[in-house]
């Protein structure tokens, strides 16, 4: 019977030390999101990286910036407010396409056509990317809608059979700086054969990013069924909010 109990209580203190260990690797994540509400844009509802800084912060990501003093041109993150949902040309880059977005503050992402330009985690500890909003910015999405000049082709062509898209792809990279795995998103899709079903995104999507397991940053890429001879016909932009992360700190 002696033995019995000893059992019992060994079986009892196993338990326990075994949720106490559970209870410490809870302890040790944290979900994060970064909404880039502490972010300040002026009188000018948009920053671009022309201060120079090359960089911006929103609750521990950094996100990357090139700017160029001679063109006056920017590729990689800038952040806005912007909410013009109606002028079609480059002059509105800043714009996200949903006419229920208010005032609150976002990243617009253009890719740099030398090096890759990333957002990245705080180092030293690990990271799981959970997911992320996006929607199209005003010029993206209305040079689909209705074409750009000769530069880019109106989605579904004369007829509206044709069977355009555009993809953004979201790709994770490790410590090491590989890229590791990928997840794709349709920003706008002309596929189905109803044209009723066409669809440009107009609102805040999440995007479900937990494919991409633990990672050290993120980067974006596009394509589309709109190309020429120096690339892809479309504008290239994305609006993007809540990134929403776990850190996981080593114990």
């Amino acid at each position: 019977m002696k033995n019995i109990r000893l059992q019992f209580y060994a079986i009892i203190l196993s338990l326990f030390a075994f949720t106490a260990c559970e209870q410490v690797d809870e302890d040790l994540r944290e979900i994060r999101t970064a909404d880039f509400e502490n972010l300040t844009t002026g009188s000018s509802l948009f920053w671009n990286g022309s201060d120079g800084t090359g960089q911006f912060i929103s609750n521990g990501m950094t996100f990357g910036n090139n700017y160029n003093t001679t063109y006056s041109s920017w590729d990689g993150f800038a952040y806005s407010q912007k909410t013009d949902y109606t002028t079609a040309d480059v002059s509105n880059q800043y714009s996200v396409f949903n006419p229920a977005n208010s005032t609150n503050k976002f990243a617009i992402y253009y890719p740099s056509y030398f090096d890759e330009v990333y957002a990245s985690f705080p180092s030293g500890v690990e990271h799981v990317i959970k997911s992320i909003s996006v929607c199209n910015s005003t010029y993206a999405a209305l040079a689909i809608k209705n074409g750009y000049g000769n530069m880019s082709k109106k989605f579904g062509g004369a007829t509206g059979n044709d069977k355009d898209w555009f993809k953004l792809t979201v790709v994770g990279f490790n410590a090491a700086g590989d890229s590791v795995k990928s997840v794709d998103f349709f920003l706008a899709d002309y596929r189905f054969d109803n044209n009723a079903s066409d669809i440009i995104i107009n609102k805040w999507t999440t995007v479900d990013l937990t494919p991409l397991t633990k990672i050290n940053k993120i980067s974006f890429r596009f394509s589309s069924t709109d190309n020429g001879g120096w690339g892809m016909n479309n504008p290239a932009y994305v609006c993007v909010d809540n990134i929403k992360y776990e850190v996981i700190t080593p114990r």
